[in-house]
């Protein structure tokens, strides 16, 4: 997602460049971009959160209006993160003001809309709340795109001059701020569920995952992976060798997994498997020997790589520190043989 920011303080003069990308870019394509930023923000049918609901009501209280939202504008509909004076969160998209600001630049202030041809057919206007007055403020990124508003409105015409349009535009900001500072966070949580050398989820976002999958007690298998002699790999050829080894065994091991099958960087030269599933018993030894392949094949960053596989079919409600113990004496037991995959049981059905 792009960095967000405020509407210039000149709202009611089209930005020409801005037009003529848009003509260039075609309309079917902004909005398509339009959405895919609205949808990486992952804040649609979110809960309230107070910061967003503490700007709304600030602006709504500054403005001496009874209703208020900051609105994100859906491909069908449009959705309240924040509101005052409404009960409900969302309208279909033929009742959205809002979805009029996202499409043109600037501010749009409707002083009655009665008088407006676009906004007098809408249910709003023509029901209830009984819209009159509406004003609202684009939600920016830096790709100029508008995934929604902050808007004011009232049950009576009014006016809005300049400096009011400058104060929306600086809620507008406020909001913009909350929805930089959300993104920065969500990154932050995503990157401590990171390894930073492979790009795998480390051993913290295993547990979770580990922790999730065993308390339904579904069947799986439990996988500790271990790259044999790597020690004598970073002392004979240095770590930067030993580094493209571990990115190479990554990547294969993301590779050869498929869609709900989990691989992460448990430590060192230690990789973790989650395997679930009725065929999980089979899958992993077909993951197995495909990875032993891959790394027997031309193109591995070393000749001569082999890996230990510690595999543990778990049965039942057991606990993930069990789960791993158990793969990790079959693999210490594999890496003892020379080698290859060892396997082991842990648990029992439920009764």
């Amino acid at each position: 997602m792009d960095e967000f920011r405020a509407p210039a303080s000149t709202p009611r003069t089209p930005d020409v460049t801005a037009c003529a990308v848009a003509a260039h870019a075609g309309p079917d394509t902004l909005e398509e971009a339009r959405l895919a930023e609205l949808y990486a923000l992952d804040i649609l049918d979110t809960p309230p959160e107070a910061a967003f609901d503490r700007i709304m009501t600030l602006a709504a209280r500054y403005f001496r209006v009874p209703f208020g939202s900051i609105t994100f504008v859906d491909r069908e509909r449009q959705w309240f993160k924040a509101a005052v004076g409404f009960t409900h969160r969302e309208d279909p998209i033929a009742d959205s003001i809002c979805a009029l600001t996202t499409h043109r630049p600037g501010v749009l202030v409707i002083e009655d809309a009665l008088k407006d041809e676009r906004a007098s057919v809408m249910a709003g206007v023509r029901g209830e709340p009984h819209i009159r007055f509406y004003a609202g403020a684009p939600l920016l990124t830096e790709a100029g795109h508008s995934l929604g508003t902050l808007c004011v409105i009232d049950q009576h015409p009014r006016t809005f001059g300049d400096e009011d349009v400058a104060m929306l535009e600086a809620f507008a900001q406020l909001a913009c701020s909350e929805l930089r500072l959300r993104r920065a966070t969500r990154l932050l949580g995503q990157q401590a569920l990171l390894d930073s050398l492979t790009g795998l989820p480390n051993r913290r976002a295993f547990h979770h995952r580990l922790d999730a999958t065993l308390a339904t007690g579904e069947r799986c298998v439990v996988g500790l992976l271990d790259l044999d002699g790597f020690k004598g790999i970073n002392d004979r050829y240095g770590h930067e060798v030993g580094d493209n080894a571990l990115r190479f065994l990554s990547a294969c091991l993301r590779a050869l997994l498929r869609a709900g099958e989990s691989v992460a960087r448990y430590g060192g030269d230690e990789f973790t498997l989650l395997i679930t599933g009725t065929d999980s018993w089979a899958r992993v030894h077909e993951v197995a020997q495909a990875l032993a392949g891959r790394l027997a094949a031309p193109d591995a960053p070393l000749r001569g790589l082999r890996a230990s596989i510690g595999l543990a079919m778990v049965t039942g409600h057991v606990q993930s520190d069990d789960a791993l113990r158990a793969a990790d004496r079959a693999m210490y037991t594999a890496k003892a043989a020379g080698g290859g995959v060892q396997m082991t049981a842990v648990g029992r059905p439920d009764p």
